[in-house]
Formats: structure tokens, C-alpha cells, sequence
């Protein structure tokens, strides 16, 4: 297999304040049992709160169907690429879904439980919007917490994750500046979130990315990390995870696991977004977020805005 390495940006001189973003000042995510589609926008989206859902996607088909072999044999021939990242750059390969499924059912953990450190992780990969058919096993899709852009073709927006025990996305906010709502369908992830306000103290790097390592903090290199409060949540099988623009987060999979998320805007969360273009975000993110606005807020119809958003679900930054 061919390799493509993407080397990631020179340490920034200074950091980038992530204002006029807010936090609410949260400090705790809650969890929660049940969430109708107005107290999510009105408590959660539109306060810009986190929240846990226990069990929020728990009956969807997808939490007993999907698996590496499920996969294999739905998809197995089509070609997807697969990432390894290191603290330092990122690896991009072509792997045959077939190949990649049988990788996670032959792959043995260390003795601790953990995977060899970079493992081959299919990473960010938009295939429900390959794959269709695959939103069939996700129904009652909650598509009202979305904007009206997202709802008709909500799996066309979403980006799938499918790796082995061990797998960590490092410290980061999503790129976009947008709305995250993630669906854990198989296997547990351990997410450390860290509010946007916090973003000084991480050690950051290029646009999003931040050097600090959560789970083994160098105070000495990094001081001002004391100064977090970092929160550490278990996503289980059929949880959703809602995070508000800039959070931070660090990712580690627990177990061998599938999951995907929707990267999504309000009107008010892309215009925040846009006016940090000139805060150190890329060229084609800025991009990205202004046919984001022709979409949301200007209601440009979504066969015009889609074909141009779409290079966004295989963008690497």
C-alpha cells in the first residue's frame, strides 16, 4: 500500500484567541436520560452546554448490526483511506474496507489492553454517504437537534470512525468551528474534553491541534495546563455526545470500536466561525465555512452548496 504523509503545521509563534467563542462557562458535562428536540437546542446546542444522552441512539438497528464483519460484508471491496496519526503527522493509506475489517478481527491488544502505539485507524471517512443504506440502521434519527441544511440528507454530513482498542485522536477542536453530535454504536471511547476558553494553556499548534497529552500532562513544558479543568466521560455503546463549538478534545477507544459524528452549524455558530478567518484558520477551512453560510443562513438550495461542501468529509488538516 502506497503511503502519503501529511505533515502537520510548525509550532505556532503565539496563540490564537478563540473569542468571540464562548463557553457558557461550563465546567461539568451532564448526563442525561432522555432528550427531547427542544430542550436539547434551547439547553444544550443554543446555550452552548455539553451533554452526555445515556442510550440516546441505544435503539437504533445499527447498535446490533454494525461490526468489522457486518462491514465486511456490506462493503467489503470499496477502497477507503486509512490514517495513522502520531503526535507528529499523519500517515494516509488506501485499504480495501475488506482488509481493514479483517486487520480488527486478527488484532490482539498488548497484555495492558492497548494497541501498539499509531495503530492503522480508519479515521474521519464519510461512509454513510458512500454506503447509503447504511442510515436505514439509524432510525429514529434525532435530525430536528440538526439545522435545516443537515436534516433531509443527514448521513451525507456525517463522518465515521472504526479502529481497534487503543486508537487515539490527540488533543484538538474540530476544525470547522462547529456543533459536534457523536453516536457511539460499538465499543466505548474515552473522551477528555476541555471547555474553548482553556485553549491557552494546551500548547497549541497550527490551527487546532494542541500538544498537551491529557493523559500524561508535562507540567514542566506545558505550566499553564494546571490552570485546565479537563473532563474525562466513557461513551458506551448507543451514547451520543453533544460538544459545542472549539471544545477540545482527546480521544482514546477503549475497545474495538465504530462510531461516526455530524460536524454541523447555526447561523450564529458559522458567523462566529467566519470571524476567526483571519485568526490563523486555513484557507479552505475558511472556504468551507462560507458555502457552510450559503447554506444555513442564506438558504441556498443543497444540490448547489453540497457538491461544494462535500471535499470538506475528506479534508485532512
Amino acid at each position: 500500500m502506497t503511503e502519503l504523509k501529511l505533515r502537520t503545521p510548525a509550532q505556532a509563534q503565539h496563540d490564537y484567541s478563540l473569542s468571540p467563542l464562548e463557553d457558557s462557562g461550563w465546567s461539568t458535562v451532564p448526563t442525561v436520560d432522555d432528550l427531547s428536540d427542544g430542550e436539547f437546542s434551547t439547553n444544550y446546542r443554543d446555550a452552548m452546554r455539553p451533554v452526555l444522552f445515556r442510550n440516546g441512539c441505544a435503539a437504533w438497528s445499527a447498535c446490533r448490526r454494525w461490526s468489522p464483519q457486518y462491514f465486511n460484508r456490506i462493503a467489503g471491496e470499496l477502497t477507503i483511506p486509512v490514517k495513522t496519526l502520531d503526535r507528529s503527522e499523519i500517515k494516509l493509506s488506501p485499504w480495501k474496507l475488506s482488509e481493514y475489517t479483517q486487520f480488527l478481527i486478527e488484532h490482539l491488544p498488548n497484555e495492558d489492553g492497548a494497541s501498539p502505539r499509531a495503530a492503522p485507524y480508519c479515521h474521519d471517512i464519510p461512509l454513510l454517504g458512500l454506503v447509503e443504506s447504511l442510515a436505514d440502521d439509524c432510525k429514529p434519527f434525532p435530525k430536528n437537534y440538526l439545522t435545516p441544511w443537515y436534516r433531509r440528507h443527514w448521513w451525507r454530513y456525517s463522518q465515521f470512525f472504526m479502529g481497534p482498542a487503543g486508537t487515539v485522536t490527540p488533543l484538538h477542536f474540530d476544525t470547522l468551528l462547529s456543533h459536534n453530535l457523536f453516536f457511539q454504536i460499538y465499543g466505548e471511547k474515552q473522551f477528555t474534553i476541555i471547555p474553548p476558553s482553556q485553549a491557552t494553556f494546551c500548547g497549541r499548534r497550527g490551527w487546532r491541534w494542541f500538544d498537551v497529552d491529557p493523559e500524561q500532562p508535562d507540567y514542566v513544558r506545558f505550566p499553564k495546563y494546571e490552570q485546565a479543568t479537563p473532563i474525562v466521560i466513557t461513551v458506551g455503546a448507543g451514547d451520543m455526545l453533544y460538544m459545542p463549538p472549539g471544545t477540545l478534545h482527546h480521544v482514546r477507544s477503549l475497545a474495538t470500536s465504530i462510531s461516526f459524528n455530524i460536524d454541523f452549524h447555526t447561523g450564529q455558530s458559522v458567523l462566529d466561525a467566519l470571524a476567526q478567518a483571519d485568526k490563523g484558520m486555513p484557507t479552505q477551512v475558511a472556504y468551507y465555512n462560507a458555502i457552510t453560510a450559503l447554506g444555513v443562513t442564506a438558504k441556498i438550495p443543497e444540490r448547489i452548496t453540497f457538491p461544494l461542501y462535500r471535499p470538506y468529509l475528506s479534508y485532512v488538516s
